[in-house]
């Protein structure tokens, strides 16, 4: 079995469409791999715009609380002292990624941003036999 997992992070006015670009950018970059499920910060999965924004890409979103993203954190590729500071891992959208997908799960999209750099995605990917 493949899970494959977007991860997302934004900033606390993200609008939908930044967040919808980033989905699509992850989507495209990890083609052929077909992603089944967003991840993000727990605190962060009721904001009305991801909830628009998922449903529009027909994809769940999953809450991810803190202490499964520092675990998760030591997988990460991209490594920002802002975000460090702000959310005590490097790339929220990596780690939410790497998170969600699982134990053994790597990063195949590292991060990317959106155009007005509200909104970050990454995609992660586990392979079990």
């Amino acid at each position: 079995m493949t899970r494959v997992v977007i991860g997302l992070g934004f900033r606390p006015a993200a609008p939908q469409a930044s967040i919808a670009e980033v989905i699509a950018a992850a989507r495209d970059a990890a083609a052929p791999a077909q992603p089944k499920l967003l991840a993000t910060p727990t605190d962060k999965s009721a904001y009305p715009p991801l909830i628009a924004a998922a449903e529009a890409a027909a994809l769940p979103c999953l809450a991810i609380d803190a202490s499964t993203l520092q675990q998760a954190s030591a997988r990460i590729n991209t490594h920002s002292e802002q975000v460090h500071r702000a959310r005590g891992v490097g790339s929220v959208c990596e780690a939410a990624a790497l998170a969600a997908a699982g134990p053994t799960a790597r990063l195949t999209v590292s991060r990317l941003v959106s155009r007005d750099r509200q909104a970050t995605a990454a995609v992660a990917i586990e392979e079990t036999t």
